[in-house]
């Protein structure tokens, strides 16, 4: 492993840029994180916009990007004005699936958040050229990342290059690191501005702190404060830095003039972006201002150990808008290796401990120090937004990998065998790339390929049909489940197989729901075509495709009910239905039906069992609700089972809302228990009562039933493990 620094860094640069401009080349523009809003944020500088004012949840280019330093957008503008690059057609370059649903990669369709087709292919103009180019600039600053991290670890262990170019390659391997590098975003720029704001702060702790190395000082720390706000983290390391090599060194009066040059130049050119947040804001972070676009929640322990499996994963690799996984079993083997590590590092440091090495445990402290700097400033913002993403760890990447890597070294080193440790050493750096080598190809690029769904042919086990919806798209054979009853939690699959007949004009959503024998929607999706990748209007005549939809029952539908599904297509922006035609001619209105299934109750001893825990000690274990069809004026019956699960020091309040998503409330009443939760008995279930009078004026339609509870003196509500505040239990319809 002993290798010539000169041949480290080219093998460094030869196999990162491999992966790096794979991951580019393969990944549909548009669908790595967040990257539709980060490049949307440059195209508004691009075009003269000046930079974003947020307000609110308004529609926007940059929706939240909004409200992120702007060194990364400003560099991206200059590129395209530079040298002439076009961002007008952006929005035709990425035309939003506006169905799309992100976070959550159990479901089968709406993960892509861009629709693509002929106009994304080689060769490349106009802003579709100008996002590429956009990309290459992130690989590269991608490229300084893994340099820094190289060159982080030999300055600070110049006697074990190996150990520099072990960090080095797993930050090279990353599949995350690659595929956000590989993206618009300005992870790429904070992420290369931190190692090599580490690296430089390590040579001037190994070298001495001088006039010439404060200006750089500055200067990076001011880069770093306009690039993100995880930024700000490495300004008291470099401080700390020189006051330490100060010390070590006896120059103190040199350094006491150092350090306000430092903050001096730092400031100069990151602080009038943060007094103008400041200005427009009252908040010089702009972080308020960024979660009243992106939501706000008030998060306690319990939710981030929730979340902690997600968070995990998301360090090795969730690709796309947090919704496409590698197969489980990779993340255990990738956090197994990552848990030997961290125990061989826990040994090595131990070992410097015993032989008194306190230079070298320093250099740890620090290292790891700045690792758990970056995560309380992650874990403070992700106790305000739903932020549980391992990748908000990369500006602490580059002593991330040394520790991993260095861990790993004190486990390999005792073995006997030069061969063995050889190919121990190589194990873990095989399997990164082995990974990072298939992920694109094998589980990213397939959730974005509609041609997997033609078909030629309807397939013996399709149950063939005629059924046109108007002119444009005809159903030819459907799959249903061969069960006769399903429960609260089970899913629904079938799979369409249709048709285009002509081309189309307008874009026509697909929706299937779920309705039960009171005519409500249990549960529906709505998509564009071939799992929402394509638009009706980019479909050629005679395309035949398979539409499989996978329809979640809630765990609070109703039961015992029967259900049905209703499915139809229709224009989202005028919300007008194709009439669907059915054999011979006949007129069958806007939707079709398909099979008929019983909806019973999951095991439990109250109706409709279920089990929501609010905070730790309350859960509901059923509920009524009655009538389920009202007219306005009316009043509805809620009947809720409360079960404790330890004492309380509390007297809590239930509210129970008829709302119309997502805030205007129909009918309310907020009622105590009829024994106060101070007096529960642990175990015991209490069964309440609540009438929701619905307003006179409640206009037709579908109304969820929200419940929750609260402590009256405060407002503040109890939470669920998942975060949220309130329970969504059914739905009610009101006729006129």
């Amino acid at each position: 492993m002993r290798l010539y620094s000169r041949r480290a860094w080219l093998l460094l640069l030869v196999v990162y840029l491999g992966f790096a401009l794979w991951y580019s080349a393969i990944i549909p523009l548009c669908e790595t994180s967040d990257e539709l809003w980060h490049a949307g944020f440059a195209v508004h500088l691009a075009r003269g916009g000046g930079l974003p004012v947020q307000q609110g949840e308004q529609d926007t280019l940059w929706r939240q990007e909004g409200s992120q330093p702007p060194l990364y957008y400003m560099l991206l503008a200059l590129v395209a004005r530079g040298v002439g690059l076009s961002v007008e057609d952006f929005e035709q370059a990425c035309p939003r699936n506006p169905h799309a649903y992100l976070g959550d990669a159990t479901r089968m369709a709406n993960r892509n958040l861009s629709l693509h087709g002929p106009w994304q292919a080689f060769p490349w103009r106009g802003a579709v050229l100008t996002l590429h180019v956009w990309r290459g600039i992130s690989v590269l600053l991608g490229g300084l990342a893994v340099m820094g991290t190289y060159g982080l670890a030999r300055v600070l262990f110049p006697h074990r290059p190996g150990w520099a170019l072990g960090a080095g390659l797993v930050v090279a391997l990353n599949p995350m690191f690659l595929f956000i590098t590989s993206g618009i975003t300005n992870d790429a720029l904070i992420n290369a501005l931190a190692a090599v704001t580490l690296w430089y702060a390590a040579y001037v702790w190994r070298h001495g702190p001088t006039w010439g190395r404060a200006i750089g000082a500055g200067l990076l720390l001011g880069a770093a404060a306009l690039a993100k706000l995880s930024g700000l983290t490495l300004w008291p390391v470099v401080i700390g830095v020189w006051l330490v090599a100060a010390y070590e060194r006896g120059r103190w009066r040199d350094t006491l003039r150092h350090v306000p040059v430092i903050l001096v130049l730092a400031v100069a050119i990151s602080g009038w972006w943060y007094w103008r947040n400041w200005m427009l804001y009252g908040d010089p972070t702009g972080l308020q201002a960024m979660l009243d676009t992106v939501g706000r929640r008030n998060a306690t322990w319990q939710d981030l150990l929730a979340e902690w499996e997600g968070f995990r994963r998301s360090f090795w690799g969730v690709f796309g808008g947090m919704n496409v996984l590698m197969p489980a079993f990779l993340y255990t083997i990738l956090d197994g290796w990552a848990v030997l590590a961290l125990l061989g590092l826990a040994g090595y440091l131990f070992h410097l401990w015993r032989v008194r090495a306190w230079r070298t445990l320093a250099i740890w402290g620090g290292l790891l120090g700045y690792i758990l700097l970056v995560l309380g400033g992650l874990i403070r913002w992700t106790l305000q937004t739903l932020a549980s993403q391992g990748r908000l760890l990369f500006p602490a990447l580059a002593p991330i990998a040394l520790a991993l890597w260095v861990g790993w070294d004190a486990l390999v080193r005792p073995v006997p065998w030069r061969g063995a440790r050889v190919l121990a050493r190589a194990l873990p750096l095989g399997m990164l790339a082995v990974v990072a080598g298939v992920a694109p190809s094998l589980w990213i690029a397939p959730v974005y390929t509609p041609e997997r769904w033609r078909i030629d042919a309807l397939p013996p086990q399709a149950t063939p049909v005629t059924v046109a919806f108007g002119d444009v798209i005809r159903l030819i054979g459907y799959e249903l489940p061969n069960t006769e009853a399903f429960r609260p939690g089970d899913n629904l699959d079938i799979t369409l197989y249709l048709e285009q007949t002509r081309p189309s004009e307008r874009p026509w959503s697909l929706f299937v729901h779920v309705v039960d024998d009171a005519g409500i929607i249990v549960t529906q999706e709505d998509r564009y075509p071939f799992l929402g990748l394509l638009d009706t209007t980019r479909i050629p005549s005679g395309t035949r495709w398979q539409e499989p939809v996978r329809l979640w029952l809630p765990d609070t539908a109703f039961t015992p009910a029967t259900i049905h599904l209703q499915l139809g297509f229709y224009n989202l922006s005028t919300m007008e239905r194709l009439p669907v035609t059915g054999p011979e001619g006949l007129a069958w209105g806007d939707h079709i039906r398909l099979g008929t299934w019983k909806l019973q109750p999951r095991p439990g001893m109250y109706p409709n069992p279920t089990s929501y825990r609010f905070g730790e000690r309350i859960e509901l274990v059923g509920f009524e609700i009655s009538p389920r069809v009202a007219r306005p004026g009316d009043t509805v019956t809620l009947v809720l089972y409360w079960r404790s699960y330890g004492p309380l020091d509390r007297d809590y309040v239930v509210f129970t809302h008829v709302l119309e998503p997502p805030q205007t409330i129909w009918g309310q009443q907020d009622k105590a228990p009829e024994v106060p939760t101070t007096r529960w008995e642990v175990g015991e279930v209490y069964r309440e009562t609540y009438t929701l009078t619905l307003k006179p004026e409640t206009p037709p339609g579908l109304y969820e039933i929200e419940i929750g509870w609260y402590w009256p003196e405060t407002g503040e509500r109890l939470r669920l493990p998942d975060g949220r505040t309130y329970v969504l239990i059914g739905r009610i319809r009101v006729v006129p």
